[in-house]
């Protein structure tokens, strides 16, 4: 059986975690993917469905969290959707990297991560839905970081 593709929904609660980084690891141990794209693809996910988490739900409503997967051969497709208030990360402000960490303002450093470690990255909301979609390469090192 060959898998090039998983898409796994599920409620917006961080105790579902777990559960999530087992299935990204089935799916790049089947799909035989190396272990810095792998690596890259679960602290993507990790990063954008704990901000999902922590900051789109603020009134505590429940809601659902979608993450597909696709191995396209050379790169992986991700695509990450919830149903939390609209947020572009790509818009927020980089993190200021060049004072000390006590100067510095909290959050943004792991957008920032993502988005360097990303060939391409987009944003849209679409039906009541953020939609955050990433293309990982199977490479070392990303072609580019350019918004797609």
């Amino acid at each position: 059986m060959i898998i090039r593709e998983i898409d796994l929904r599920l409620p917006n609660q961080l105790s579902q975690m777990e559960k999530l980084v087992a299935a990204l690891e089935f799916f790049t141990e089947t799909c035989a993917i190396p272990p810095k794209p792998a690596y890259r693809l679960t602290l993507a996910v990790d990063e954008f469905v704990n901000n999902a988490v922590d900051y789109g739900y603020g009134d505590g409503r429940p809601g659902e969290i979608g993450v597909h997967v696709r191995h396209l051969g050379d790169a992986l497709e991700l695509t990450l959707t919830d149903d939390g208030d609209p947020f572009d990360p790509f818009n927020a402000p980089p993190p200021d990297l060049t004072g000390s960490l006590e100067e510095r303002r909290i959050g943004g450093l792991g957008v920032h991560l993502v988005r360097t470690m990303a060939d391409s990255f987009a944003y849209k909301r679409e039906d009541g839905r953020n939609v955050v979609s990433l293309r990982l390469a199977l490479g070392e090192a990303p072609a580019s970081s350019a918004p797609a």
